[in-house]
C-alpha cells in the first residue's frame, strides 16, 4: 500500500502557489489540497496545476477543499495573509495577519488535524508563536520559515562573489526574519574552510560582509518596490521544509 503523503496549503496567493508549483515539479506527495477564502480561485488554481500532473515525477491528486481536508493531512502550510506594500515592514502586517492566522489555525485544529504546521506568512516569527499557542502543539510540530529565505539570499551572494556554488556555502542569517537579523560570520564556511580566512587570502576586509548582509536585509524591500511582492524564493524554501519532514 502506498504511504499517504498529504499536504494542505491555506492561501492560494503567490507564495502558496509557488510552493504548490514546487511540489508539483519535485514530487514527494500524492495529495495536495488548496484552501482559500476565495473558493473559486482555489478551484481554478487546482485545475491549472492538475494540467501539469503528467509532467510530475509521480501521480498526484490536486484539488480545492475546505478545512475538513486537514484532518488526515501530514502537513498544513499557512501562507494566508496580506502582503507587504512599498514602505511597510513585515511587522506592519501583524494586526491583520495575526487575526487570519488564528482563524486558520483554529479551523485546522477543529478538523482533528494532528500533523505539522509550516508557517510562511509575515511577520513569520510572531505568527509561528501564535500558531503554537492556539494549537497547543509541541514546538517541534510548528515550524516557521524563519530566516531560511534570508540564508538562501546570503549564500547566493557569497557564491557569486567567490565564484563557487552556493551549495558549498555554509553561512546563516539568524534572529528575526526582518530588520534585526544578524550573521555569525565566525561560524561561516566555504566547504570546510572559514569564510573569514578566505577573504583575508583575497585581500578583502569585513566591510564586504556587512555590505552583503545589508543587501540581504533590504532585498525584499527592493523586490517589492519593483514587482509588488516576493514569492519564488520563499515558495521553494518552504518546499524544502516539507521535504525535510518526509525524509
Amino acid at each position: 500500500m502506498v504511504e499517504k503523503r498529504k499536504v494542505v496549503i491555506v492561501g492560494t496567493g503567490f507564495v502558496g502557489m509557488s510552493m504548490a508549483y514546487a511540489l508539483l515539479n519535485q514530487g514527494g506527495i500524492n495529495e495536495l489540497v488548496l484552501i482559500d477564502v476565495n473558493k473559486e480561485k482555489a478551484i481554478g488554481e487546482a485545475m491549472d496545476l492538475s494540467d501539469g500532473v503528467p509532467c510530475s515525477p509521480a501521480r498526484m491528486v490536486i484539488k480545492a477543499g475546505d478545512y475538513e481536508e486537514c484532518k488526515d493531512a501530514n502537513i498544513v502550510v499557512i501562507t494566508a495573509g496580506v502582503s507587504q506594500v512599498p514602505g511597510q515592514t513585515r511587522l506592519d502586517l501583524l494586526q491583520t495577519n495575526a487575526k487570519i492566522t488564528k482563524e486558520v489555525t483554529q479551523n485546522a485544529v477543529n478538523s482533528g488535524f494532528n500533523g505539522i504546521f509550516i508557517i510562511a506568512s509575515n511577520p513569520v516569527d510572531i505568527l509561528t508563536y501564535i500558531v503554537q499557542k492556539i494549537s497547543n502543539f509541541p514546538t517541534s510540530r510548528v515550524i516557521g520559515s524563519g530566516t531560511v529565505l534570508d540564508t538562501a539570499r546570503l549564500r547566493y551572494l557569497l557564491g557569486e562573489h567567490l565564484n563557487v556554488s552556493s551549495k558549498n556555502i555554509h553561512a546563516y542569517i539568524m534572529g528575526e526574519h526582518g530588520d534585526s537579523s544578524f550573521v555569525p560570520w565566525s561560524k561561516s564556511y566555504v566547504g570546510c574552510k572559514p569564510l573569514i580566512d578566505i577573504l583575508k587570502q583575497r585581500g578583502e576586509t569585513d566591510t564586504i560582509l556587512e555590505e552583503m548582509h545589508t543587501q540581504v536585509r533590504d532585498e525584499a524591500y527592493e523586490i517589492i518596490a519593483r514587482k509588488k511582492s516576493t514569492y519564488y524564493g520563499i515558495g521553494l524554501r518552504t518546499y524544502q521544509n516539507y521535504k525535510s519532514y518526509f525524509k
